[in-house]
């Protein structure tokens, strides 16, 4: 059996997880002011006690990734910012949809988009748009295919989040729907934007939570890659213990039990 891991020591001084939550009106919190970074930085927070969180957010309504300011404040806030962002959340292409953009537009103006924090050495958590409450054929169809693009797009320090499964609005229960969505059926309440920020907070501690073990205890338990991968899985849904791993003689310890 592998010798066990050691427990990875923390330095007291860690310095902020830095984070810019960056698109158009669903980013700043339109129209109730109450950007989804306030919960989200909470989850994290919670997560990880002692680590301390700095979001901000540059959200712009109605701005369009095709042919608004989008990409131009993007290299802004990369510009001013005085210490580098370890994530840059990044959503964008409601507005798009709704001009009658084509859906390789936008795609090809998100990549643009993305590649700027990439290029700066930040990891990108890229969201796949949400639902409104109108239903047009044309529109469903070009955003199921830039969210199918989003999914489907790789790159190192690339991750997406599927905003639109885990937000939606006409698979959402009545009374939850009137909670969360402002009347328009296209932006949130407070009470919406806490909830997205819950869900994207969620998923960004999954991820972080893997790459903490992949550098510590995983590669160090663990040099089959086959192996490393199912344990890698366990991980990311939060499932330890899997009898397979104990019947091949690895005790597998969850990293918050280790912390």
């Amino acid at each position: 059996m592998p010798a066990q891991a050691k427990k990875p020591t923390k330095s007291s001084a860690e310095p902020p997880l830095r984070i810019l939550c960056f698109g158009n009106s669903l980013t700043c919190g339109y129209p109730v002011d109450h950007p989804y970074a306030e919960r989200l930085a909470q989850k994290i927070e919670e997560a990880f006690p002692g680590r301390k969180v700095e979001c901000e957010v540059e959200g712009m309504p109605g701005d369009l990734v095709t042919a608004g300011q989008y990409l131009d404040r993007m290299n802004i806030s990369w510009t001013i910012a005085k210490h580098p962002f370890d994530w840059t959340i990044v959503l964008g292409g409601t507005n798009d949809l709704g001009w009658g953009k084509p859906a390789d537009q936008i795609i090809e103006g998100l990549k643009k988009a993305w590649d700027i924090p990439l290029s700066k050495g930040s990891k990108v958590l890229a969201l796949t748009i949400p639902e409104t409450k109108a239903k047009f054929r044309t529109i469903t169809e070009r955003r199921n295919e830039v969210n199918e693009a989003i999914r489907n797009y790789e790159k190192e320090n690339f991750f997406h989040f599927d905003l639109f499964k885990e937000v939606p609005y006409h698979n959402m229960a009545p009374e939850d729907r009137g909670k969360y969505w402002d009347m328009d059926g296209l932006h949130f309440q407070a009470a919406g934007y806490d909830f997205m920020g819950e869900k994207i907070g969620d998923g960004l501690v999954r991820i972080l939570r893997l790459a903490e073990a992949q550098g510590t205890d995983i590669s160090s338990i663990v040099s089959d890659a086959r192996q490393r991968k199912a344990i890698e899985d366990l991980i990311f849904e939060e499932e330890m213990g899997d009898p397979r791993l104990l019947s091949q003689g690895y005790i597998i310890v969850r990293k918050k039990d280790l912390d």
